[in-house]
């Protein structure tokens, strides 16, 4: 039988991987819930090109809510379990989707949140194998980094596709600094250009430029004009 869900998405890879599994496990991803934070080092919340994620709904036919909440630690919690209270954009559902792989502080959150609106939490990437999970993404979606923010990756990533290729790269630095993988602390963010689930092609980059800080060994791409094909 086949249930309803919804999922916290941010355009990134597995946000959207997220939604593919829960698919394959009869939960039908009909909306998106897209959470934009005022500050950037949010603790819970993706926040690099975020706005794009909206353009990602479209391309997959889905419904989308834009809930803007403070960043603050916990509070952005709070804020996002009233929005969805007060929209009702989980009326008829049964599932809240998520991307999370490892962090056990944003899934339990999500966890807490989901039991207050009386639905269930799927995290279908949960406790995976990074490396496999990440060797799977590369497989079934083409996808850009947009951030790097850890010692050990090389800002070259920025705007590159991942493929099998830079495998070595990720892997050596997860060795050397216990970067993550599939980047699940927030050593690295993606945006996902072209999936199965996009109806047509998918988004191309027309105008983006870099911010580097390379006392930090961080960068970010900051998409300033995205096309669909």
């Amino acid at each position: 039988m086949l249930s309803c869900g919804v999922a916290l998405y941010t355009g990134g890879k597995d946000s959207h991987y997220a939604v593919m599994e829960a698919l394959k496990r009869g939960v039908i991803v009909k909306r998106l819930v897209i959470v934009v934070s005022r500050k950037q080092d949010s603790w819970m919340f993706h926040t690099v090109n975020i706005g794009i994620a909206e353009m990602h709904a479209e391309l997959m036919g889905m419904e989308s809510l834009r809930v803007e909440v403070s960043g603050v630690k916990e509070v952005e919690v709070e804020e996002l379990a009233q929005a969805l209270e007060e929209s009702g954009f989980l009326d008829g559902c049964d599932y809240i989707v998520t991307g999370a792989v490892a962090s056990s502080y944003q899934k339990s959150r999500v966890d807490d949140l989901a039991r207050r609106l009386g639905v269930k939490h799927l995290s279908p990437l949960w406790g995976r194998d990074q490396e496999a999970l990440m060797r799977e993404e590369i497989r079934n979606l083409s996808f850009i980094v947009t951030a790097v923010q850890a010692y050990g990756l090389p800002l070259k990533l920025l705007g590159k596709v991942i493929r099998e290729s830079e495998l070595p790269t990720l892997l050596a630095a997860k060795r050397k600094y216990g970067v993550s993988p599939v980047g699940e602390g927030g050593e690295f963010e993606t945006l996902v250009i072209t999936s199965p689930l996009f109806r047509g092609g998918g988004v191309r980059v027309r105008k983006a430029r870099a911010e580097i800080y390379p006392n930090l060994n961080a960068g970010f791409y900051v998409i300033e004009d995205l096309g669909v094909y």
